[in-house]
């Protein structure tokens, strides 16, 4: 009779995959992932719900609200300057009508000997002002600041451009479940049977993941190097203005790299449960590990400033010794 480890080898033959079956299988997983995103495309295209149009608000608020907040430090910085000298405006000519004039001091003086309104007709009186500065600022700022705060568009097709593509993003995270579970369908097709149960166990943990990377990096890392960038800018003294698709292609990607990069210590977990590394190899190449995430960082964020990517390689660098911490516990519990 065959031995426990003859079966094991045969079934081990038998759920092995041809380079040719693997090829189907990427085929078929990819169109129906095509399919998935193509539906969640469609609802936030629904004009009804308008989910696209929402989305686009809500990805320019942090800019907007950057920029405004820029724009009212800078005011405010004017008019306490302007208080500390106790400044006034230039002289300024004011030309009234005679009669538009005298009529108002009638009315407020009516016992006031004045001449009558027929003699005062087409003529025009010239004052001189002076403005408080502090006041003018402000008057400047009501009328100025909403102005600064808006994005601006350069080309015709941008606008339009950029809705699409914001759209097929948001379709994309719609139907990321969806798409995920494509994804690990696919890598459990070339696995032995006894390794095919940790896809449906790692599936939701892979898409809470993915969700979490992207609303950190939405919530959190967005508005600050937002900051960050917009005070470069006084440093500098420039004044910024931002183009709409400048930041909406920055505002979109850096979620998803945020959303796919969390995905590493499941990753590292799920190698492990595979037999592919072990624990100490993960330890032994730390520091060639912390180089492919700077370098990954670096390439992977669509800024090209060093915050973003810092904002991104510190968290995958975490989530790497995270993987190590899992790995070992579940060695530990293994053993126990």
């Amino acid at each position: 009779m065959p031995s426990d480890r003859d079966l094991f080898v045969e079934e081990q033959k038998m759920v092995t995959m041809s380079f040719g079956e693997h090829l189907e299988e990427l085929r078929v997983r990819l169109i129906l992932a095509l399919i998935g995103l193509f539906v969640g495309a469609l609802i936030v295209f629904i004009p009804p719900m308008d989910i696209g149009k929402r989305v686009m608000e809500q990805m320019q608020a942090p800019a907007k609200g950057a920029l405004e907040k820029f724009y009212r430090n800078e005011y405010d910085k004017k008019v306490a300057a302007a208080e500390a000298a106790k400044a006034v405006s230039p002289e300024v000519q004011v030309q009234l009508p005679a009669e538009t004039f005298f009529a108002a001091i009638k009315k407020a003086a009516p016992k006031l000997d004045l001449p009558p309104s027929e003699e005062l007709k087409g003529v025009e009186l010239t004052f001189p002002l002076r403005f408080d500065q502090p006041g003018m600022i402000g008057v400047i700022e009501s009328g100025e600041y909403k102005i600064d705060s808006s994005l601006i568009s350069l080309g015709p097709l941008e606008t339009i451009t950029i809705y699409f593509m914001v759209c097929l993003v948001s379709g994309l995270v719609l139907a990321s479940p969806w798409v995920f579970y494509q994804v690990w369908a696919f890598i459990a097709a070339g696995l032995y049977h006894h390794e095919q149960h940790y896809v449906m166990r790692f599936l939701p943990v892979s898409l809470g993941l993915f969700i979490a990377g992207v609303g950190l990096c939405f919530w959190f890392v967005l508005p600050l190097t937002l900051s960050f960038l917009l005070d470069f800018n006084v440093w500098l003294g420039v004044a910024p203005t931002l183009r709409l698709s400048e930041w909406m292609s920055f505002a979109t990607i850096l979620p998803l790299v945020f959303g796919v990069a969390f995905q590493t210590p499941l990753v590292m977990l799920f190698l492990e449960r595979i037999g592919i590394f072990t624990v100490d190899d993960y330890r032994a190449k730390r520091k060639l590990a912390i180089l492919i995430i700077t370098v990954a960082a670096a390439v992977l964020t669509p800024g090209q400033d060093p915050f973003s990517m810092t904002l991104l390689a510190v968290p995958m660098v975490f989530l790497y010794e995270m993987g190590i911490i899992l790995i070992s516990r579940g060695k530990k519990r293994a053993i126990a």
